[in-house]
């Protein structure tokens, strides 16, 4: 939080490169600048970056409700907020870890609801909203947001020529100029962390790393790695990307993404809502909001692993898609559908009360975090966190050297530090011999220094 758009290269950097990190030209995350702004919104205003995650997760909540209500009667809109409150905001991973997904969600919740008002009246503060939320999707998930951006972008523009209202100029001024600032801001930020006002951390990552192989047309290239687990990192991005380009492979790569899609986001408990499909679909005033959200999942269908959270931006109008269903339950002739509706919030308390118990410090963690619907860094808050925390409640600074027993390698990094390298009390740096850990030695020697093996995402203390 020291007002920099990136950080400088470490002189020693090679013992401190990290997985989706640059280390040159800067030492900056591969990532859109999205998720950073509310983690170090967070940090401000609550002393930690978590608080950024809530704050997140509490605005997409609203702006769910606010979208919905353009959609749904009131009392419908409130129910929906008050189950993503429950599912996204106290049981998912989208507010469980750093991983993001609210943020994403949020701006798609922005576009999506400004949207439909701005079929009705054109607004230079409703257009503003609709700038907002199309700017977050822009450096959140920027290929899946440009497909729901697109779609809606397309309709308004349709609809504003057709109408040829001059009091409709004044929103379209208020839109642009949100759309020009966000566009210098992104550039300027691409340009002090590439070097290119065009080219993007994550380009650069790829240049550097071959990851991630995120799309059927990603290169899979031979890098020459100065780490052993890169390499068999980069075995596991292969391994992923194959589910993408090899025809026997496809289906199955599909049938993970659905099933992974469907227990995040419905569940044995909401699958109900698939019985009125057709109705739904058929809603005409809907009709693009349906489009956008099947473009979103086209393009995620096309991804490497497609986790949940890249489905962000038409997490909105899946909700509206379950509330609609929900509420068709309720009224259908089906004796027990206003009961299960009733039930839903009551039962889904109920699996937090069993997840927390499942969850605590006493309980064993489990070897397979269920990140693809409850929190997906569980077995490593348990194991490096409380490793940090002892070592920096020990009096002066730290340098923690980590080896990895390579046959027990599953892609948990534990290197990884502060953007202030050098003035961090505990400093995480990879083991590269001792020829060379002695150059990083000399350079830190005022460091009590720590070695440490990690097997099967334990350290052990050497």
């Amino acid at each position: 939080l020291d007002g920099r758009l990136a950080n400088p290269t470490h002189p020693l950097w090679p013992f401190f490169e990290s997985i989706h990190i640059i280390s040159q030209p800067t030492f900056s995350s591969m990532y859109m600048a999205g998720q950073a702004l509310f983690l170090a919104a967070g940090k401000i205003l609550t002393g930690y970056f978590f608080g950024g995650v809530l704050l997140s997760t509490a605005l997409f909540c609203a702006a769910l409700t606010w979208f919905l209500r353009a959609s749904v009667p009131p009392g419908w809109a409130f129910y929906g907020g008050m189950l993503a409150a429950i599912r996204i905001g106290a049981a998912s991973y989208w507010n469980n870890s750093y991983w993001g997904g609210s943020v994403a969600a949020l701006g798609g919740a922005l576009a999506l609801g400004a949207y439909l008002r701005l079929r009705k009246r054109w607004r230079p503060s409703t257009a503003f909203w609709f700038a907002i939320g199309v700017v977050l999707l822009a450096n959140t998930r920027p290929y899946e947001g440009a497909g729901l951006s697109a779609v809606l972008c397309i309709s308004l523009a349709w609809d504003f020529f057709r109408a040829r209202d001059p009091r409709r100029w004044a929103a379209l001024a208020v839109a642009l100029a949100v759309f020009a600032l966000a566009g210098w801001a992104m550039t300027r930020q691409f340009r002090a962390v590439t070097g290119n006002a065009f080219t993007l951390p994550y380009q650069v990552n790829q240049r550097a790393y071959g990851w991630p192989m995120t799309l059927p047309w990603s290169p899979v290239k031979k890098v020459e790695y100065r780490h052993p687990e890169f390499e068999l990192y980069r075995e596991f991005e292969v391994k992923e990307h194959e589910y993408l380009n090899t025809t026997s492979l496809i289906p199955f790569g599909l049938f993970i993404k659905y099933s992974r899609w469907w227990r995040f986001f419905f569940g044995v408990g909401w699958s109900a809502v698939f019985l009125f499909t057709t109705p739904i679909l058929r809603t005409r005033r809907l009709r693009v909001i349906w489009i956008a959200a099947g473009v979103v999942f086209v393009m995620v269908a096309s991804e490497q692993t497609g986790y949940p959270h890249y489905l962000a931006p038409a997490a909105p109008a899946i909700l509206l898609f379950a509330v609609m269903g929900l509420r068709y339950l309720a009224r259908s002739r089906f004796i027990a559908g206003p009961a299960m509706v009733r039930l839903i919030v009551p039962v889904w308390l109920a699996l937090l009360g069993v997840r927390a118990v499942a969850l605590s410090p006493r309980t064993p963690p489990s070897t397979l975090p269920n990140f693809a619907s409850w929190c997906c860094m569980d077995a490593r808050l348990r194991d490096r966190q409380p490793l940090l925390e002892k070592i920096a409640a020990q009096p002066g600074k730290h340098l923690v050297i980590v080896t990895y027993d390579l046959p027990s390698y599953d892609t948990f990094e534990w290197v990884y530090n502060e953007p202030d390298i050098d003035r961090s009390k505990v400093i995480w740096a990879r083991d590269m011999g001792p020829e060379k850990n002695r150059e990083l030695l000399a350079y830190y020697p005022d460091r009590r220094v720590w070695h440490i093996l990690i097997r099967n995402r334990h350290a052990i203390l050497q």
